[in-house]
């Protein structure tokens, strides 16, 4: 089996390769990964992605290339579309035609955030920022075009390799020994050496269609920076503050927790919780 990552220098890609390529039992059944990034094959480009795509051949392609900056997405309409909608539509089209498997990597970011319970796969999304409607888009193009795709969508990523918000927290605590973290913004944070895991488990097991997938749990982004300086031992004041009171460029959905049943009950196995997943990614560096 060949297996292509595309966005294989984002934080995600990168931890992909790495699994897939070093201690995954996919290895052993003799699978070749290659990751690929812009300067390899550029999505946006429809030609180039086909011919690309038609040279290596692949069984599987996971895409994790995205225009991810929330609030540059905002001002950079038109790039954001490019890579997240145009980009997952010819990855869809070029594996539809070289009949290749099409992982595509989405977003919490696709629900607006008012309901008050965990998002399930069947909830109807509706973004409130371009980056969640760009994402959108994109996933909607991959089940119009390729009928042999796996949807996941996850939310807050941390892990090595990428500046996250564990990075920055650390960061702002070592420089101001106090950080001000909003209260009313709640996810499921998700370590992306779990997240690899999982997308090896949705490869061998070949799932089909939608999926959640994020280390169990739910925090707001305060109990989040609470943790991380608990877990480290740093003594930093961190100070609640509301969304209003914090500005930024786009709106962000005040509750984008997903609910992972569904990838739980298809493979027998619970995602671990985001304590356990942030204190194993705090040991490693």
């Amino acid at each position: 089996m060949k297996i292509l990552v595309i966005g294989s220098h984002g934080m995600l890609g990168r931890e992909l390769v790495t699994r897939l390529t070093t201690i995954s039992d996919l290895k052993n059944q003799g699978n070749k990964v290659t990751g690929v990034d812009r300067e390899h094959v550029d999505i946006t480009n429809a030609a180039n992605t086909s011919k690309f795509i038609a040279h290596v051949r692949p069984d599987v392609i996971i895409n994790c290339a995205a225009f991810s900056n929330v609030d540059a997405c905002e001002a950079q309409v038109s790039e954001a579309f490019a890579v997240n909608t145009t980009g997952a539509k010819n990855v869809a089209s070029a594996g539809k035609q070289t009949r290749a498997k099409v992982i595509h990597i989405s977003t919490d970011y696709v629900f607006d955030g008012d309901k008050d319970k965990p998002y399930i796969e069947t909830d109807k999304p509706s973004p409130i920022s371009i980056y969640g409607k760009s994402k959108l888009e994109g996933e909607l193009a991959v089940q119009e075009i390729n009928g042999n795709y796996a949807i996941i969508r996850t939310a807050w990523l941390f892990g090595p390799y990428r500046e996250n918000f564990v990075t920055t927290m650390l960061n702002l605590g070592r420089k101001n020994h106090t950080v001000s973290v909003v209260t009313d913004q709640c996810g499921s944070p998700t370590y992306t050496a779990d997240l690899s895991y999982a997308i090896q488990n949705i490869i061998k097991l070949d799932f089909q269609g939608l999926y959640h997938v994020t280390n169990s749990g739910t925090c707001s982004r305060f109990e989040w920076a609470k943790k991380i300086f608990e877990l480290t031992g740093n003594q930093v004041s961190v100070i609640p503050l509301k969304t209003a009171d914090f500005k930024r460029v786009a709106k962000v959905p005040q509750n984008s927790s997903l609910n992972c049943t569904k990838y739980t009950k298809a493979t027998g196995q619970r995602m671990r919780p985001w304590q356990e997943a942030l204190e194993d990614y705090l040991d490693t560096m």
